[in-house]
Order: C-alpha cells, then sequence, then structure tokens
C-alpha cells in the first residue's frame, strides 16, 4: 500500500474499555498493527484497563468514544436524571431518541456527562484526538451541538463524519443485510435527524471531519466467505479521499451479551481484521 494511500485510511476500533473481551481484542489487533486509532468508552468500568494500556504502550491516536446509551453514567444520577432510567443506568437508544426529539432530555445534562468522559481521559494521562459516539449518537442535534462545544473547549481537532451519505454500503445484491442490520441498530431513527440538522442549519460536526467514507464493518460480517470481497468492493471509487473503518471487536466474554446484542458479529470482526486475507487487502491498495 503507497504511503499516502494509507495516511488516508483509519481503522477505528470502538468500544474500547466496554468489557474484558471488548480489551483483549483491541489490544492484540494493535499488537499486530491493524488498528490505527482507538476510541474509549470512557464510563464503562473497564475503560480503566483500556486507558492504562493505550498510555503504557503509547497509542497515540487514542479518541473519545462517547456514551449515553450503555451502563451508567460517570456523573452522580441526580445530576443528569434526564439520562437515566429509574435503575440509574442510560436509556437504550429506542428509549433515548424518542426522548431527545421530545425535549425531554437536558442538554446541560449532556453537555456535563460528555465532559466528565473526557476528564476521565485526561485524568489518565491521554488527550482525545478524535470524538466519535456509540451508536451514532452524535449525529443528533441535541447531542451534536453539544459535542461540538466540548471539542473547541478541549482543542480536540476530529470528528467521526455524522453524516450518514458518508456511509459506503456494499455492493448492489448485498444490500438487504445492510437494511436489516440498519433496522437492527436503530440507525433508520438516527437518519431522519439529518433531516433536521438540514432544516435548521445546525452544523454536522463543528470542528472537521475526520474522514470522507465510512465502512461499518458490522454490515460487512454478516455476508460470511462474501465480506472480504464486498470490503474490497467498497475500497473502488475512493481516490483521494480519507476512509474510516469502523470496527468492533471483541473476544467472547461474560459481560458483553448483558450490555449488546452485538456479539457474534464481534468475534468475525476481530477474525476479518487479524486475518492474512485483511492484511494483505490493505498492502494491494
Amino acid at each position: 500500500m503507497a504511503a499516502e494511500r494509507k495516511d488516508r485510511i483509519i481503522i477505528n476500533g470502538d468500544d474500547f474499555g466496554m468489557s474484558p473481551g471488548v480489551n483483549r481484542a483491541i489490544e492484540q489487533l494493535h499488537q499486530k498493527g491493524r488498528l490505527t486509532s482507538v476510541s474509549i468508552m470512557a464510563n464503562m468500568p473497564w475503560s480503566l484497563e483500556a486507558l492504562a494500556y493505550a498510555r503504557a504502550v503509547g497509542i497515540l491516536a487514542v479518541g473519545i468514544h462517547f456514551n449515553l446509551t450503555t451502563g451508567r453514567p460517570l456523573l452522580p444520577v441526580e445530576q443528569v436524571a434526564s439520562l437515566v432510567n429509574s435503575a440509574g443506568t442510560f436509556y437504550s437508544m429506542p428509549a433515548l431518541l424518542p426522548r431527545l426529539i421530545a425535549g425531554l432530555v437536558r442538554r446541560e445534562e449532556v453537555f456535563n456527562e460528555l465532559n466528565a468522559q473526557i476528564e476521565r481521559c485526561l485524568e489518565h494521562g491521554l488527550q482525545p484526538q478524535h470524538v466519535d459516539s456509540h451508536q451514532h449518537l452524535h449525529a443528533v442535534p441535541a447531542v451534536v451541538n453539544q459535542v461540538a462545544l466540548l471539542m473547541e473547549r478541549y482543542q480536540v481537532r476530529a470528528v467521526r463524519n455524522p453524516d450518514f451519505s458518508a456511509f459506503v454500503v456494499p455492493p448492489s445484491g448485498l444490500n438487504r443485510l445492510v437494511q436489516k442490520t440498519v433496522r437492527e441498530t436503530g440507525i433508520n431513527v438516527i437518519r431522519s435527524t439529518q433531516e433536521r440538522i438540514a432544516r435548521n442549519s445546525l452544523p454536522l460536526s463543528g470542528p472537521a471531519n475526520r474522514s470522507d467514507r465510512l465502512i461499518y464493518l458490522r454490515w460487512y460480517v454478516k455476508q460470511g466467505a462474501a465480506a472480504m470481497d464486498s470490503v474490497r468492493a467498497c475500497f473502488a471509487g475512493l481516490e483521494g479521499r480519507t476512509l474510516e473503518i469502523i470496527a468492533h471487536p471483541a473476544v467472547p466474554d461474560e459481560m458483553l451479551p448483558s450490555l449488546t446484542s452485538y456479539v457474534e458479529g464481534r468475534e468475525q470482526e476481530l477474525a476479518l481484521l487479524g486475518s492474512d486475507q485483511f492484511s494483505s487487502l490493505l498492502w494491494d491498495l
């Protein structure tokens, strides 16, 4: 792979700190040189382990994976009451989105909780270099504006492109699998907020996007043996553009099924990214 093309491809490990198995997978891929960056899920208990690893091995491209839909907040629940349910945990995405759209979530609570997540990284000696979010929540206007303010406060210069038109979908004939995943993850609901963004002339990202195009690896591993060919096909026509591959690898563990419905695919992503076939694909670009 030519050096200039290599610089335009980002392979990011999302959810670092989500569970022990996610941490193991990201560490394995980092040690094999298959990830260019990682994003810390700072509110999760295993984020401390992730932060310690990132600092110890000197991962330079560490970002913050803002999260308002999984686990518990870093702030006391009484300070973020509009973000949590009666059990004191974040609302799930299907429950949070209607609350955001209806104006039932206090903007200052969003800002303060996301601020606390950045502060946790700083407390452990890591300055986030980029911003993204769990379940692409920063595409929602009520969230993206708070994210932009925080990026300005902490001088973070790059954010994952929140525009859904940036996603590169698999070639024709494989789109049914993509659409099924889109429905399962609630992305269709978030996508509708793009209309509000345009209608109200709200900024999509505040500071500059960190990529022109996005590959959501989850869409591809569902294709089984066809996954690698599909990824290869999606690289076509990307000359001169920056591409981010969004990865959610994991080694199976006991905690993961209680945190996400996406479990088996994470192991498949780990296998794909760690394979010699994928390495060869990148070097052949």
